[in-house]
Parts: structure tokens; C-alpha cells; sequence
């Protein structure tokens, strides 16, 4: 009698797993309604309206943008796009990746670009959009999202040391030393030095100076005194000791007079 109880027990506990999860509501695919909802914030961006792009929001919504406390409240919700607008964002697209609604409330996740002037890309990512129902109509209540480009490159901060390499180019052999330095040297140092490539800016000319020649600038911002920048290093550790040499030899025969000339600077507080 005892293991027959015993057995009914055990019988019973899968069936109780059975009504317990039977009864937990499922995810409902809302990607259509999330979508029409998104026309209108971009709409409203779209027009420069910060507004209308707050009123898409709930009274009580929190913006959490990258690098950023977090914004709550129609106000300065507002306040917060409006000052987007006024730096030159001049159009968002949104794409609804997946929308998922657990009743008065929507889980979303999409992707974004973001335009300034003549439909030129200024940044691109990812969001997460917890929308909630009020009144039929689906309102961001927790909006939050990061770029998916690169963290920008650091730069020299005051009394950091700033050095100024110019090379003065021979105008025929300006094709030379463009296919040098972008396509021999900048992978070498990527690849094998990434501390000088991220410290390392290379500055083209617009026109050629009163000789025809072409000043090309290095800036070192900052410079990292660690790794240096003879370039023979990256150059070697890609493409061995006499093509390294080849290679540097094609960069000096474009230098008016074989040599670079440069200076070095100290940051100030501006």
C-alpha cells in the first residue's frame, strides 16, 4: 500500500509540471505593430519635430544612450533629441530585428543608422526597445542602444608630446608613395604594431605646392615613445628583411631630397 502511494505520487508530479507551465502565456510575434509604431518616431525625427518624437514615449520613459546618464521623462526626452537635431543628425532609419509581446508589453531588438546632411551614414548599431500599451497604442517606456562602430581613437591630451612629420613628395611619384603607405606600410603596422597604427594619422594634401611637389603629413597623436616608428619594424615582421628593404627603398626615392623632415610639439590644453 505504501509504494502504491508512492507511485501515485510520482505519477502526479509531471502532470502538475503539465498545468503549471501549461498555463504561462507564449510569446506573440507584434514585429508588424512595432514596425507602424517606428514609422512614426521616425517620422517625427525625420521632421525635425522633437515633440512629436517625444510624445512616441511614456510619461514616465527612460532613455539610456551610450556615454550618458539616463534620461527620464517626456521633457527631457525632448530636450535630449532636440539637441541631436541641433548637432546635425538629420534622419534615423530603424529595423525591427525581432518583436516579441508578453501582453501590455513588447521586447524589442532592431538595428539603426543614423544621417546627417545628403544621406551621409554618421553612425550605425543596435538597440533594445521595451514598449508598453497605453490606450491601444504601443509607447517606448525603456530605450536603450550602442554604436556598433570602434571606440574613436585617443588623442594627445594636455602636455602629451605631438610629433609633425611632413614628406615632401616628388609630383611623379605621388602614385608610388600613396601605394606605399596604404598599401604596403598601413597593413604591416595594423597587423603587427596596432599601438602605433591607433597613435598614427596620415594627412593628404588638396593641391601641390608652388614646386609641384606634394607635402604629405604623419601626425604621432600621441607619440608613443615605447614602440617608436621606424618603420623598417612593421615592415619587416610582415614581409621579411629584404623585402623590407625594397619596400623602404620605394618610400625614400619619393622624398624631395631622400629625407623626412618633422618637429616635435607638446599638446596645450586646447
Amino acid at each position: 500500500m505504501k509504494n502504491m502511494k508512492t507511485n501515485k505520487f510520482l505519477f502526479l508530479i509531471p502532470f502538475s509540471f503539465i498545468l503549471l507551465f501549461g498555463c504561462i502565456p507564449q510569446p506573440k510575434d507584434v514585429t508588424d505593430q512595432i514596425k507602424k509604431a517606428n514609422g512614426s518616431f521616425m517620422e517625427a525625427f525625420n521632421n525635425g519635430d522633437a515633440a512629436s518624437l517625444a510624445a512616441n514615449y511614456t510619461a514616465e520613459a527612460k532613455l539610456l544612450p551610450p556615454n550618458s546618464t539616463t534620461i527620464e521623462g517626456q521633457e527631457s526626452i525632448q530636450n535630449f533629441w532636440q539637441g541631436a537635431m541641433d548637432i546635425g543628425i538629420k534622419k534615423v532609419v530603424l529595423e525591427t530585428i525581432e518583436a516579441k509581446g508578453y501582453g501590455n508589453t513588447v521586447n524589442e531588438i532592431g538595428e539603426y543608422t543614423l544621417y546627417a546632411e545628403n544621406d551621409m551614414v554618421i553612425d550605425n548599431g543596435k538597440y533594445v526597445v521595451i514598449w508598453k500599451k497605453q490606450v491601444e497604442e504601443w509607447k517606448l517606456n525603456y530605450d536603450i542602444w550602442n554604436t556598433s562602430n570602434p571606440p574613436p581613437v585617443a588623442r594627445a591630451k594636455e602636455n602629451d608630446t605631438v610629433w609633425v612629420v611632413w614628406n615632401i613628395i616628388k609630383p611623379n611619384k605621388v602614385s608610388q608613395f600613396e601605394d606605399f603607405n596604404f598599401n604596403y606600410l598601413e597593413p604591416a603596422v595594423a597587423e603587427y604594431y596596432p599601438q602605433m597604427r591607433s597613435s598614427v594619422r596620415t594627412l593628404r594634401p588638396i593641391e601641390p605646392n608652388k614646386d609641384g611637389t606634394y607635402t604629405y603629413f604623419y601626425l604621432m597623436d600621441p607619440a608613443n615613445s615605447v614602440d617608436g616608428y621606424d618603420m623598417i619594424l612593421p615592415l619587416t615582421a610582415k614581409y621579411g628583411e629584404e623585402k623590407a628593404a625594397e619596400y623602404l627603398n620605394m618610400f625614400t626615392s619619393c622624398l624631395k631630397g631622400g629625407n623626412q623632415e618633422w618637429i616635435i610639439t607638446v599638446q596645450t590644453k586646447w
